[in-house]
């Protein structure tokens, strides 16, 4: 179910807003603010990527934006994604402490904390219908679809399409406009 256009132009107004909110302050980020655009981040993503239909088991499951432990987050991206929908679908936060509680999730947030636990997390999602984010300064690298990054003193990210597209997921040309770099966009 397709969200109205003044709905999808709303969403991609704070989503474009966010890509370049300040995060810095006197040269160090501010952890707070910085996890704040990084939910809003998350949370458009479900506008900017589509998932196989098939990638849910019925039509009324949720998907599940997943935070690999250590949750860096708090109660913000909850706040965030409360009341959020994508493609018809409750949009769940879900904390995993492994690599066995991934295989009901539709996005995967890695945060550098848990950076030792990316390959793990590659493999536990390959050739599955998940969207792995991640700030580790490998992770496209290592498999993983899209990184953020501090630059200049915003949150942007980087993309790897082709990893995207070898688990069967479509980016959107407007996610890959914004992204601060993109790889394998032929893929």
């Amino acid at each position: 179910m397709a969200a109205s256009p003044i709905r999808r132009l709303a969403r991609l107004f704070l989503f474009l807003g966010a890509a370049v909110v300040c995060v810095v302050s006197s040269g160090s980020a501010q952890p707070g603010l910085e996890y704040e655009v990084k939910a809003a981040f998350l949370y458009n993503f479900f506008s900017f990527v589509t998932w196989p239909t098939d990638a849910l088991a019925s039509a009324s499951d949720p998907v599940r934006l997943c935070v690999f432990d250590p949750d860096p987050f708090g109660p913000v991206l909850d706040r965030t994604v409360a009341g959020g929908v994508a493609e018809g679908h409750p949009i769940a936060v879900q904390r995993v402490p492994d690599g066995q509680s991934l295989l009901r999730c539709s996005l995967v947030f890695v945060p550098r904390s848990a950076a030792a636990h990316v390959d793990q997390v590659i493999r536990a999602t390959a050739k599955r219908a998940v969207l792995t984010v991640g700030e580790s300064p490998d992770f496209l690298k290592k498999g993983g679809m899209i990184e953020f990054v501090i630059d200049g003193g915003r949150v942007r990210f980087d993309v790897n399409a082709k990893a995207a597209a070898a688990n069967g997921l479509s980016l959107s040309s407007r996610l890959l406009r914004v992204a601060r770099s993109t790889t394998g966009a032929g893929a």
